[in-house]
């Protein structure tokens, strides 16, 4: 369905049933009510029931997950600021 060549971050969800997703780079959880992806534009939780991970390719950013979704949520604070330390997200 999507063109499998990751050329930045792009999400496609299919009625509400399969996300496929590239620019991803690391998987940071899994259980079937959430997936918490890092992906080039921050970090992605796709929550919902019976959730798992169809296709994963992280050497190409490929990612492809299916069940019962119920949100997406992109985190503010993103893998840029989770690398600077507490000190300087205190003081910013």
């Amino acid at each position: 369905m999507v063109d499998k060549v990751a050329k930045g971050h792009r999400l496609v969800m299919v009625n509400r049933e399969l996300i496929e997703l590239s620019g991803v780079r690391k998987v940071q959880s899994f259980d079937p009510k959430e997936i918490v992806l890092e992906t080039e534009l921050g970090i992605l939780s796709v929550k919902g029931n019976q959730l798992g991970i169809k296709l994963l390719n992280l050497e190409e950013g490929l990612v492809d997950l299916e069940g019962s979704v119920d949100a997406l949520i992109y985190h503010r604070n993103s893998s840029s600021n989770s690398r600077r330390g507490f000190l300087n997200r205190v003081f910013r």
